[in-house]
């Protein structure tokens, strides 16, 4: 079915982008992949719009690049989606109904699940749909992906477990993200805050012994099995164009570090 072997080719390029076997400035055009993949020309620009809506291609007039990501990068959206989780914990909190049992089931998942397992990373994206209201609060949650690419959670799950000693860091949040919803609304703002600590912490060991976010053959297997839904609890067909990210990434002041997607 052409479905099946779009999402094998996503699924696939995919992976060979995260093991960085192209140059950064490597034009891919798309009658190169027509020809290996055995896809349609539309069907294979559907999968490469979706990477790079994703996060990990970008878009040119006739050709894609790979996305270039750095410290800088995954520090800020880290900063990004803890302003996010900040909001939207908050209201979770307050309102004591359906959507904090969810989190807090979806959280004991976590705290329960390998974090170098797959399913980990899958449980942690729909806890974060859930605390953003997919289907609900919809605005919270358009705004969130457009300004946190989807490439920027595998890219950080990915490096936090890629070593033993970050891979107890992970098992360390999952289980202070349980405490941290059985309580108050400060109790609720004062884990969330030791939480993104201690992810900061890791990520940037992390980044320290991979600045450049690349990874191995054995360091992704069994790990890119699934195209994940994005944080709007949506997996979006093959067939759309490129929806860009609206803001840049700049840590610098006067210098600009575009994150374009």
């Amino acid at each position: 079915m052409p479905q099946a072997a779009q999402l094998k080719f996503y699924l696939d390029l995919r992976r060979r982008l995260l093991m960085d076997e192209f140059a950064p400035d490597e034009r891919l055009v798309t009658k190169t992949f027509t020809d290996t993949s055995g896809l349609t020309h539309s069907a294979t620009i559907g999968v490469l719009n979706a990477l790079s809506t994703d996060g990990y291609l970008i878009k040119h007039k006739r050709s894609y690049t790979p996305a270039v990501w750095c410290s800088d990068s995954m520090l800020e959206c880290t900063d990004r989606l803890e302003v996010f989780v900040e909001i939207c914990a908050a209201r979770v909190i307050r309102e004591r109904g359906v959507r904090l049992q969810k989190l807090q089931q979806l959280a004991g998942v976590m705290a329960s699940t390998d974090p170098a397992n797959e399913a980990f990373l899958l449980s942690a994206l729909e806890w974060v749909s859930a605390l953003f209201g997919a289907g609900e609060r919809r605005t919270i949650a358009e705004v969130a992906h457009k300004l946190i690419p989807q490439a920027y959670y595998r890219l950080l799950w990915l490096l936090l477990i890629s070593h033993p000693s970050l891979r107890k860091v992970v098992g360390k949040v999952a289980a202070q993200n349980v405490k941290a919803l059985e309580g108050d609304l400060p109790g609720v703002r004062e884990g969330q805050v030791k939480i993104f600590e201690n992810v900061r912490r890791a990520l940037e060991l992390g980044l320290s012994s991979n600045p450049s976010l690349r990874f191995d053959r054995a360091q992704l297997l069994g790990r890119t099995e699934a195209r994940e839904p994005d944080v709007r609890g949506r997996v979006l067909a093959m067939s759309h164009p490129v929806y860009p990210l609206f803001l840049p990434v700049d840590r610098c002041s006067g210098i600009a570090v575009p994150l374009t997607v």
